[in-house]
């Protein structure tokens, strides 16, 4: 069986990412701890207080590439390395890499509006919204290629999604709020950045060769045709 997850020519984005994110933390380890909830405020991460009244916005995003510890880093970034490449084969490099901050902006934003209207002024850090919005993307991809694409089914998405949704409830210091948010973005930004224009070609290509057989998985990819102060929680 062939071996997709090691070619980074063809993922140059999900490796750019998993790099990007390994280099963070390694420089936050070596110049502090990043289990230290103040310390992570300090360098960037995600507090409404900080934001409301500094206006320190670039926090939505300087967050999606921060860690709470070791642990909160490889849980991302397995998912990322594994899930991000099938990904990103399917929707191209400009799509995925669009989808992947579409959707932590947006779950960190709406984190950010869930701590203000709570009151709440937790530290929030993490990739977690960025991977679930590659989890709802693939949820398209798959239902786009009829319900299967590159061995993942839209059963085996659906189940990722909710048992890691699970685990979040279930545990303490987990940010629902930037999961779901996460979720909801990959869905709707590659249903219209992928999804529309995928079952567009696919019409046309039927209407123009009746002959071709578009049942089979994988029929098209875009790849091929060109997306409380102290608390600490982490995405």
């Amino acid at each position: 069986m062939e071996n997709n997850y090691f070619k980074p020519k063809e993922t140059p984005v999900t490796y750019c990412l998993v790099a990007i994110n390994l280099i963070v933390f390694a420089v936050l380890e070596i110049i502090g701890d990043t289990e230290n909830g103040g310390f992570m405020l300090y360098k960037g991460a995600l507090n409404s207080y900080m934001v409301l009244h500094f206006h320190q916005w670039y926090r939505l995003m300087t967050c999606l590439f921060m860690h709470f510890g070791i642990e909160h880093l490889a849980n991302n970034m397995l998912l990322l390395f594994l899930l991000g490449q099938i990904f990103e084969r399917a929707v191209g490099a400009t799509r995925y890499l669009g989808i992947y901050l579409g959707s932590g902006l947006t779950g960190s934003f709406l984190s950010f509006m869930y701590q203000c209207l709570m009151g709440r002024n937790d530290i929030i850090a993490g990739a977690s919204g960025c991977i679930f919005g590659l989890v709802g993307g693939m949820l398209v991809v798959i239902a786009v290629n009829r319900g299967k694409y590159a061995g993942i089914n839209t059963k085996q998405m659906l189940f990722m999604a909710l048992i890691t949704l699970y685990f979040g409830f279930a545990y303490a210091g987990i940010d629902n709020v930037g999961h779901i948010g996460g979720l909801t973005a990959g869905i709707l930004i590659t249903f219209f950045s992928y999804g529309i224009p995928t079952l567009i070609w696919i019409s046309r290509e039927r209407k123009s060769n009746p002959s071709v057989d578009f049942g089979g998985e994988n029929p098209y990819t875009l790849d091929k045709e060109q997306g409380n102060m102290g608390d600490k929680e982490g995405q």
